[in-house]
Parts: C-alpha cells; sequence; structure tokens
C-alpha cells in the first residue's frame, strides 16, 4: 500500500503533461544494442582488473562481491550477487575485490588464463571468490543514440532492488544458457542481455523522471525545456531553429539556449541534429525507403545536405551505412 501515493502522483503527472510519456517512449524505442564480447570469469581474492575506454561495458555478478570504480563515478561502488550493472558510456574502469588491491589490465590477465572446458576463466589467489559475467555493447547507431547524452556515466541495478523479479528471472536465464553450451547460445545470451539493459534504462527513467536535478531528465523535467525536447522529437521534420523553439516555449533565445545546453548537455540544434541522423540511420536500416524519403522524414531539404551532414556525424555516407547493416559487416569511419 506504500507504493499507492507515488503511483498515483505519477498518474497525475503523466495526464497532466502526455508529452513526457511520449518522449520517454521514443527514447526507449531508440534502443538498438549489439552485444559482443562475452567472458565468463572466475576471480579469487585477491585480485583486481583494469579495463580501459572500450564502449559500453555491463557485469552480471553471479557470485560473491567486489568493487567497481568508474573514472566519471566519484566513489567505488560495491557489487553483490544478482547485481546488475552497465559502464553505459564505456568509461575507463577498475574491478577488483578490494579498494586497496593492485590492478592488472584485464585483457592482458583473460590472455594468460585460458579457459577451462566449462568456458569459464579462472585467475587471482587463494581467498573468497567472485563469479561474474561481463561483456561489451554497442549501440547500433554510435555516438547518434540519444542514449549517449540521456544516460549517465553507471547504472547499477541492485539484487532485490524494489522487488523487481525481471532482475533475478532474466539472470537466472542468462546464467543457466551460459551453463547449457547450447547451440545458438552466445545468439540467446545477446537478446537476453539487451533485455536487461533496456528494462534498466526503464527503471532509470521511472525512479528519476520526477526526481533528476541534473542532465536530461531534469531538462524533460524542466516545464519548458522539457515541451522543447517533445516538439524535436515529435516533429524531426520541423526546419527548427533555436529561435523557433525559444518562441514556442515563451523563452528568449539566449534564455532557452543557456537553460538548455546547461541541462541537456548540448545546444538545441546539436542535439537536433543527432535525434535526427539516429533516426534516419534506424530508417536506412530497417526500411527500403529511398534517400529522399529518409532525408525528408529527417527535416533535410536535399539528398546531398542531409548526406553532408550524415556523414559529419557519422564518418560514413548513408549508401554505406545501410550497406554496411545489410551485409553486417563492421561500421568503420573513413577519414
Amino acid at each position: 500500500m506504500t507504493d499507492l501515493p507515488s503511483v498515483a502522483e505519477r498518474a497525475v503527472k503523466t495526464a497532466a503533461d502526455p508529452w513526457r510519456s511520449s518522449l520517454l517512449d521514443d527514447v526507449l524505442r531508440g534502443v538498438r544494442l549489439r552485444s559482443s564480447v562475452l567472458f565468463r570469469l572466475e576471480f579469487k581474492a585477491p585480485w583486481g582488473v583494469r579495463i580501459g575506454d572500450r564502449g559500453t561495458a555491463f557485469y552480471v555478478v553471479a557470485r560473491g562481491c567486489c568493487w567497481l570504480h568508474v573514472k566519471a563515478v566519484p566513489k567505488p561502488v560495491l557489487l553483490s550477487a544478482g547485481d546488475f550493472v552497465v559502464v553505459t558510456r564505456g568509461d575507463a574502469h577498475i574491478m577488483r575485490d578490494r579498494p586497496e588491491t593492485a590492478v592488472v589490465d584485464f585483457f592482458e590477465l583473460v590472455k594468460r588464463h585460458a579457459h577451462g572446458k566449462d568456458r569459464v576463466v579462472r585467475a587471482g589467489g587463494e581467498g573468497r571468490v567472485t563469479r561474474f559475467v561481463c561483456g561489451s555493447m554497442q549501440f547500433e547507431n554510435g555516438d547518434t543514440n540519444p542514449l549517449v547524452v540521456v544516460l549517465p556515466p553507471l547504472l547499477h541495478v541492485k539484487a532485490g532492488q524494489n522487488a523487481r523479479p525481471w532482475l533475478g528471472l532474466t539472470l537466472k536465464h542468462v546464467l543457466a544458457e551460459l551453463d547449457s553450451g547450447d547451440i545458438g547460445m552466445a545468439e540467446v545470451v545477446t537478446r537476453l542481455v539487451d533485455i536487461l539493459f533496456i528494462q534498466t534504462v526503464r527503471l532509470y527513467f521511472e525512479e528519476n523522471s520526477d526526481s533528476a536535478e541534473f542532465g536530461w531528465l531534469a531538462a524533460v523535467r524542466d516545464q519548458r525545456i522539457g515541451p522543447a525536447l517533445a516538439l524535436l522529437h515529435g516533429q524531426l521534420d520541423k526546419p527548427w531553429t533555436t529561435a523557433s523553439l525559444a518562441h514556442r516555449v515563451a523563452m528568449s533565445r539566449s534564455t532557452f539556449a543557456n537553460v538548455f545546453t546547461k541541462l541537456v548537455g548540448e545546444p538545441p540544434i546539436r542535439y537536433l541534429t543527432r535525434i535526427r541522423i539516429h533516426a534516419a540511420a534506424t530508417r536506412l536500416r530497417s526500411s527500403d525507403d529511398g534517400l529522399k524519403a529518409v532525408a525528408a522524414a529527417a527535416g533535410y531539404e536535399s539528398v546531398a545536405a542531409f548526406t553532408r551532414a550524415f556523414r559529419r556525424q557519422t564518418g560514413i555516407t548513408p549508401g554505406e551505412y545501410r550497406d554496411a547493416g545489410r551485409s553486417g559487416a563492421s561500421l568503420k569511419p573513413r577519414p
């Protein structure tokens, strides 16, 4: 019964600001991940590893506990069995049994300790055991994805947090699939991790959308910047300018630009370009629409202007992006 007031308050808030839920839904719909390298690890204390900036990383703690220190987060975070954590921006980070334990490069350690028949890499000393699964994720549309500026540097869902049954159930499924060694195991685990990530992002939105004091969610809460974000996401094809957006939310151009940049982390038009290119990239991957139609839907008057903007943002042309998606090739921007 203690949760009823907060549920009612959220319902009232959503009714008062219908654009808010649609805005959050739009960002969640844009989650497209490719999970790649996956490791099963069993480390005995003392142990400590350092992971460089190699993209978004996730960890599932199956047994024991350890400390995670992310460069962009002031204090180390204690992880326990059943926890799921995502280093969203790929910042350099350290994992170890105790905050003072010396560390070595993670990938060098894995090279020196080949996994056994059960596909578990074992290392460390003779102390208590920590078992976990870790892997890397890539946003399908790279730096154009709005989540790059939406999410904090670290997402941490604790075991049993708010009695969320999905975490334990999905983690059990991940670990059982890894233990099975069945055909297609890696593909199934990839999909399960994608689900974990989307659920974690949704939980972050639910818990912080009404209390965030800084960042993108704080911008969504703001009664003027929030509607401006909704306009951008909902009407990508409009010829928005900073001045026209400011006018729609009854602010001066300079004040709007300053507040938007402070909360969101980048100027209005740069943010608009990001979500336009992200939407276009998603459409290129998911449809056979011609470049003219894709460009128009993303707010570009010509294919030439769209191509220039797309390459400036991604490093490759729209055609190259679509071809890479169809062939399954990795995207390597040209210099």
